[in-house]
């Protein structure tokens, strides 16, 4: 999926050793809208008695009766449900994923990934690391829960929708109940606050690297003059808008682009990836998006 080649450097490390000029020619030569619309397409069909087959047969989970609910998703399905389990291992105090109504069950969310990712199981395996280490940096934010067999990323047979059969890869994540930051009103506290978790979480993934995180992707910065086939799309006045940008781009930032440094990131620390706990006076949490983490210049 336009993955750039590379091999360990010192220290076990993958080097980045691509220019933003490198990236944004890969981005235009591999065609990355093609593999923006593809995750649309191959978007697995799946409903909450599926969710209760998959929760009990891969997890060893028993969602509770009516608990199970389809979530919001860009490209994959994610259900949540409330659940109980005999296994200590999905019970860990610091998923704070508890519910205390009934006693002894726990929220979760079963997520179906997309077929594209599902034939990229490095990739998912490249997030799972990732969380991890924005969990030890003090950010609290999901973790691949194991499987029955003891694996992060299960398997499982789901139709698209032109009813195609397909092999998608499952996790099973804790789920911490919250709020959208969209949903809060931006006080000085919260602001600053939003900067201190993005900050950490950059930080967390400044000596992260995985050679699935070199992709080519167009959420990517890099890969900005990419989007120029959508203008067509906008109103005059916004065409011309981004029109300005794409130029600025090209001419300004492209020409410096051996210059920027580049890691590993997120890059989507927007309203909807950040979750508010407690009520608006709780900490920040990141939830890492399957689709979002790449390795691009900061």
């Amino acid at each position: 999926r336009g993955r750039q080649a590379s091999t360990r450097g010192v220290g076990g490390r993958w080097p980045m050793s691509r220019s933003l000029a490198d990236a944004a020619a890969t981005a235009l030569d591999s065609n990355p809208l093609g593999d923006e619309e593809s995750r649309k397409v191959e978007k697995p069909v799946a409903n909450s008695a599926r969710c209760i087959e998959l929760a009990r047969s891969l997890f060893g989970i028993e969602p509770l009766t009516g608990s199970v609910r389809d979530l919001d998703s860009y490209d994959d399905r994610n259900f949540y449900c409330k659940a109980t389990s005999s296994r200590p291992e999905l019970k860990a105090a610091a998923d704070c994923h508890a519910c205390g109504d009934p006693p002894g069950s726990f929220h979760f969310v079963v997520k179906v990934h997309n077929g594209v990712e599902s034939l990229s199981p490095g990739f998912i395996e490249c997030q799972n690391l990732a969380m991890e280490l924005v969990r030890a940096a003090g950010v609290w934010c999901p973790r691949a829960l194991p499987s029955l067999e003891g694996r992060q990323i299960a398997f499982a047979e789901q139709p698209l929708a032109d009813g195609s059969v397909r092999r998608h890869a499952v996790r099973c994540l804790p789920y911490r109940p919250a709020c959208l930051l969209g949903s809060a009103l931006p006080g000085a506290a919260l602001l600053r606050e939003l900067g201190g978790v993005t900050a950490r979480v950059s930080c967390a993934l400044s000596a992260f690297d995985h050679p699935e995180a070199h992709r080519t992707f167009i959420w990517d910065l890099a890969q900005t003059a990419a989007i120029r086939p959508l203008l067509h799309l906008l109103a005059p006045e916004r065409r011309a808008l981004i029109a300005d940008t794409l130029r600025d781009f090209e001419s300004t930032v492209l020409p410096l682009s051996d210059r920027l440094p580049r890691q590993a990131d997120h890059g989507d620390a927007s309203l909807g990836p950040l979750g508010l706990l407690s009520g608006h006076r709780g900490p920040l949490s990141a939830h890492l998006g399957p689709s979002r983490l790449v390795s691009g210049s900061s």
